[in-house]
């Protein structure tokens, strides 16, 4: 046998010295996503939201309360429908336009999961996320 048949002796060391490099990047990655996904499906539910309240708003016999309650209803299922104030859903009625607006605010660190990565430093602490929706009134 010539030495293009020889045998390399398994190194287990190295192997584990990759496992300890690599493994660490992959998990804040993987964490990341996660965190990003939960992120994108409240933005998503929020938008929604907002866009149920805006055709709640635009009919004739629309009042505050009936639209706020539109908008709650639309995020019942999410846990952070708790943490919505009064304050954090607004109605723009723009009659020079013939448009209402409805605008909804939720905390990003109440919306989406920020626990993931705040150990590597990356946190939705302060930041909001707001979802606005447009429509010609009735």
């Amino acid at each position: 046998m010539g030495p293009l048949h020889k045998r390399h002796k398994a190194r287990p060391a190295s192997l584990a010295l990759e496992l300890v490099i690599v493994l660490p990047i992959l998990l804040v990655i993987l964490l990341a996503v996660v965190q990003l996904a939960t992120y994108l499906m409240a933005t998503q539910a929020i938008q929604g939201a907002a866009m149920i309240g805006t055709r709640e708003a635009s009919l004739p016999a629309a009042t505050p309360a009936r639209v706020k309650t539109a908008v709650l209803g639309a995020l019942a299922g999410w846990n952070f429908v708790g943490a919505i104030r009064d304050d954090d859903i607004q109605i723009q009625d723009l009659p020079a336009q013939g448009r209402v607006s409805v605008i909804v605010t939720v905390d990003a660190d109440k919306a989406a999961l920020n626990s993931l990565l705040s150990l590597p430093g990356f946190s939705l602490a302060g930041k909001k996320i707001r979802g606005q929706y447009v429509m010609r009134k009735e």
